[in-house]
């Protein structure tokens, strides 16, 4: 290619380049360099005119831009006596951006250099790491082999670890024997795409006493993502409250309504008031058997809100707890006395509808969308669900009527979301 070509290139590029000379010490040795060309891009990145910058040294045009001068040292070694390209990053105070560099040799006393913008990298790096910091659950992510590749800064507050002592280290080396197998299953059903609310494991502290620690999980590619709270307290009061109801004949007035908070506790969820997964697998059953009986219909509606880990992700998990609140009030109001309302865990609501067909479910659980749709949420605008909704058949077993209305909002999910999907 002409040379001309190569000149109008490096001249009008979009990306910024430069080119130095080497000037060295008395001994031969390279000590820095000097800007002998630069294109239009450099100068509107790095914010200064050709008369800043040409002829003069790198350290002078940009004074103080690394933590360490003898670190610019070592890169022009390497770029000249090694031929190497050598990447690094400066913060120059002409432009107070993050700019990546990239010196590479061209001839015997001239290098090349590629600038670009990396500020939002940084920012978004600083900001994660802000949020992992000032978040009170202990927040981790975990890669498919089961190590620990962030964690933040509440792991060493419950569990005494310090962040470098677990970042890379093995999660399931701190579980407890006995919840090994259950902790693993829990993982492969991740792994597999299976939902899953919540888990419980015993996991050991630095000085090898075991705690209670309830998790909730959610699979992001190759990653889980979990957010966990120690439980122990709670569950060494349901065991002092298991021992002595077995040993007392008679349990006295304080026993018995510290049994009824944690049967409350139990069957609900603690962050929305609606009944749990616990309490569906109780009354589910009575439901199905009344309706054999009667030989009416019942219906289910699985709801899903549209993009929900943007909401946590954008605005951080108490204003995604408050969207789960809010979103069970909508729900609540639009029920009859009837029918049951349950938080599946996460974003998943489910209601079960006795004598309403399979056209009336689908009616409400369009109602249920558009009030969804249409209801403005405090900080985090609009927002929308996607519905399953199944009748279920005569005699059929609980988990196929599940699997069926899963998959009708499986199929809600991977359309437009936003919508109403029967089967």
């Amino acid at each position: 290619m002409d040379s001309k070509y190569y000149e109008q290139f490096y001249k009008n590029s979009p990306t910024a380049y430069s080119c130095q000379k080497v000037i060295y010490d008395n001994d031969g040795v390279p000590m820095d360099l000097v800007f002998s060309d630069y294109n239009k891009a450099f100068e509107n990145l790095m914010e200064l005119q050709g008369a800043e910058t040409l002829n003069k040294r790198f350290i002078d045009v940009f004074p103080n831009c690394l933590e360490n001068i003898n670190d610019w040292n070592k890169y022009i070694l390497d770029a000249v006596i090694n031929k190497k390209s050598i990447q690094f990053d400066i913060i120059p105070f002409s432009s107070q951006k993050w700019i990546r560099m990239m010196i590479f040799p061209l001839q015997r006393d001239t290098l090349g250099c590629i600038y670009s913008d990396v500020t939002k990298e940084y920012i978004q790096d600083n900001e994660i790491e802000g949020f992992l910091n000032v978040n009170i659950d202990m927040l981790s992510v975990v890669n498919s082999n089961g190590y620990f590749l962030r964690v933040n800064q509440a792991f060493e507050r419950i569990l005494g670890y310090k962040v470098e002592e677990l970042e890379g280290s093995s999660f399931t080396k701190l579980v407890h024997e006995d919840d090994l197998s259950s902790t693993l299953n829990r993982i492969k059903d991740l792994q597999n795409q299976k939902h899953i609310s919540t888990f419980i494991n015993r996991v050991r502290r630095k000085d090898g006493v075991y705690r209670y620690l309830e998790w909730h999980s959610q699979l992001n590619g190759k990653y889980i993502y979990s957010s966990a709270r120690d439980i122990t307290e709670r569950r060494t009061l349901e065991e002092q409250l298991f021992e002595k109801n077995k040993n007392l004949a008679q349990l006295t007035e304080e026993l018995k309504e510290k049994n009824k908070i944690l049967k409350t506790l139990a069957l609900t969820d603690e962050l929305t008031g609606l009944y749990n997964r616990h309490f569906l697998d109780q009354k589910i059953v009575d439901e199905m058997n009344q309706s054999d009986i009667d030989r009416q219909s019942l219906s289910m509606i699985i709801i899903d809100i549209d993009f929900f880990k943007q909401v946590n992700d954008t605005w951080g998990h108490p204003v995604g707890d408050e969207v789960l609140k809010q979103t069970a009030q909508i729900l609540k109001k639009m029920l009859r006395h009837s029918d049951t309302l349950i938080r599946l865990g996460g974003e998943e609501f489910m209601i079960i509808l006795p004598d309403t067909n399979l056209d009336k479910a689908i009616n409400i659980a369009e109602r249920v969308r558009k009030s969804i749709e249409q209801f403005k949420y405090p900080i985090a605008g609009q927002l929308t669900a996607s519905l399953g909704v199944a009748q279920r058949e005569m005699l059929e077993s609980f988990n196929d009527w599940y699997i069926r209305a899963d998959n009708a909002l499986y199929k809600a999910k991977e359309m437009e979301r936003n919508c109403v999907v029967k089967v």
